[in-house]
């Protein structure tokens, strides 16, 4: 499928896919290979952290909120993950005015991650990137090592992407940023990276933009991989469900409040996990309580 010039690389999605079915219950819901997944004490404490900076975004950003409420009010409701990997690569490039992007999945079974979904490359990126590691000295290697949001303001002055500067030389690209898509437990399911041909580092508050996207779109995804079997944790899976309900997000007069309210919630229960106090916006009261 393409959307404004994003496809799909039909193969490697079957692939990806196939994967996971094939992995249909010893693999899915835990860390790959070779992956610091944030399950455990240590990644409880981690997701609870990122909830709560997500909760003071939102009370301080509610105009991104609104903005972010609108590129993902409608990823519950696609039908077919060939048809959600271009809208969620079209909406973060739209969010981000990127000039190049691509998604990556992750093989359960491997750690190894697929390219699957691109826009604006050439035969020879897809081919170079097509099958990446965690180990790999690329933006998207070493964002799925440590499963976090990793950005290069400049490829060229950065020592470790020495090996692929002249990929990203022949691919018109100078700064890269790459977030780890999740589903509600915090276990990596794929990437979503964005490119720039200047030198680039998005702003913070841009930065953490893209982290919440991920959130929405990781969730998404992983439902269609059939990826979040781990019972995790239940009052985290049930808030994160009900926020991705069609009903729910209908629902414009609750879109700011309700995030807020869902991203509290999962905080606080997170924060339980690990026997930490916890975050004070946990606090917040569902709109109309």
């Amino acid at each position: 499928m393409m959307t404004n010039g994003i496809e799909n690389i039909p193969d490697s999605l079957e692939q990806a896919q196939a994967a996971y079915r094939a992995s249909a219950s010893d693999a899915l819901g835990m860390p790959a290979p070779g992956q610091n997944g944030q399950n455990g004490q240590n990644g409880a404490s981690r997701r609870a952290e990122h909830f709560a900076a997500s909760v003071r975004f939102g009370l301080a950003e509610p105009d991104a909120m609104a903005r972010l409420h609108g590129l993902t009010k409608d990823l519950r409701t696609i039908p077919q993950l060939s048809s959600l990997l271009p809208r969620v690569l079209d909406g973060l490039m739209s969010l981000t005015g990127a000039d190049h992007g691509n998604i990556q999945l992750l093989d359960p079974a491997t750690g190894m991650m697929r390219l699957v979904t691109q826009a604006g490359f050439g035969p020879e990126f897809l081919d170079y990137f097509a099958v990446v590691g965690g180990e790999d000295g690329s933006v998207c290697g070493r964002a799925a090592r440590q499963c976090a949001q990793t950005v290069i303001t400049d490829v060229r002055a950065d020592p470790d992407f020495a090996p692929h500067r002249e990929i990203a030389a022949a691919s018109g690209f100078r700064g890269v940023q790459s977030t780890p898509l999740v589903d509600y437990a915090g276990h990596l399911v794929g990437m979503v990276s964005t490119h720039y041909q200047r030198p680039h580092r998005p702003s913070d508050r841009d930065l953490r933009l893209i982290e919440l996207y991920a959130d929405f779109a990781g969730e998404a995804v992983s439902r269609h991989l059939g990826a979040s079997r781990d019972p995790g944790d239940p009052v985290g899976r049930a808030v994160v469900s009900a926020l991705l309900d069609p009903a729910r997000v209908r629902e414009p007069t609750v879109s700011v409040q309700f995030e807020l309210w869902v991203m509290g919630q999962m905080a606080a229960s997170l924060a339980r996990r690990t026997e930490r106090r916890a975050p004070a916006p946990s606090v917040i009261t569902m709109p109309g309580a």
